[in-house]
């Protein structure tokens, strides 16, 4: 195994207007996103294309997501490795990755997910159908609709999750995390307090309660003025700098096992400039490159 650690694809989209997501680890490859790592490529979980819509018990692409879910998890459970990064793919792939995950390194996982949205919602909740909102929900163990029958507790516990960056939560997100024991940083509460003080508090809160760190990065954490190669940029984001601290606290606790790199649409980056910027931010907090 490389001293990076194993890099996979999880080419994960359930909107079929979302392809340039599913393009997305073939992008940031070509951008340099392996070697930059260190880590050894294992390529993409083989998923199926998605290529028309279909509604079922009032979820969009019901029955997809379930079988891309089940492809993902039988992959990274495979996985041998000290360190694992996966990139999407839309956030839903979370689900089979973290399920896997938590069987290649057992004990008790905490997550820190950076996201401007809540993805928190459930299919009774959910305004949309789109199981990309309904995805933490899910692997927090609180939507059995979109369980994929895998005969194992909810990889993510709400009491080790630590979320930041949020600024465009549902309505019944907020019921939601207001009933939790989830600790939520907004992006405004992150400028208020400052990245560092934050990510001393997440780090902490983390490794105090976790055995091992996971991190999912949602792009559209990112302020559009830094980034904007996202289905869905909102204004009063983080800096690239603010997230490259925040993720740094949790690296520095010596715990993260998981990195999961999301939502980066390769459609939306003519020019390749925001995966030369992924691919910089993630070098740079790992430690391995600039």
């Amino acid at each position: 195994m490389a001293a990076g650690g194993a890099l996979v694809g999880a080419p994960l989209y359930t909107l079929a207007a979302y392809e340039g997501m599913g393009r997305g680890p073939a992008a940031l490859r070509r951008a340099g996103f392996a070697k930059s790592l260190g880590a050894e490529d294992l390529w993409d979980v083989a998923l199926p294309p998605l290529k028309k819509d279909a509604v079922e018990e009032g979820v969009k692409n019901l029955s997809h997501f379930r079988e891309c879910t089940t492809l993902i998890y039988k992959k990274i459970r495979s996985i041998q490795t000290d360190r694992l990064v996966v990139v999407g793919g839309e956030c839903s792939e979370t689900v089979g990755a973290m399920a896997g995950a938590a069987e290649v390194f057992g004990g008790k996982a905490g997550m820190l997910w950076m996201d401007a949205h809540g993805d928190f919602n459930t299919p009774e909740t959910s305004p949309s159908g789109y199981i990309g909102g309904m995805c933490l929900a899910a692997a927090c163990g609180r939507s059995p609709k979109l369980g994929i029958g895998l005969g194992r507790n909810a990889p993510i516990a709400e009491e080790r999750l630590v979320h930041v960056g949020s600024r465009a939560l549902d309505g019944p997100e907020v019921t939601s995390f207001n009933s939790s024991p989830v600790t939520l940083f907004s992006s405004g509460q992150v400028r208020k307090a400052g990245a560092r003080a934050t990510a001393k508090l997440a780090a902490k809160h983390l490794e105090g309660n976790s055995d091992w760190i996971a991190c999912h990065l949602d792009l559209d954490v990112i302020d559009p003025s830094f980034f904007s190669a996202v289905n869905y940029p909102t204004p009063g984001g983080l800096s690239l700098e603010e997230v490259a601290v925040i993720i740094e606290g949790v690296v520095a606790t010596g715990r993260l096992r998981v990195l999961e790199v999301v939502a980066y649409n390769e459609s939306k980056d003519t020019d390749g400039t925001a995966a030369r910027k992924v691919v910089s931010l993630i070098g740079k907090v790992l430690r391995l490159v600039g």
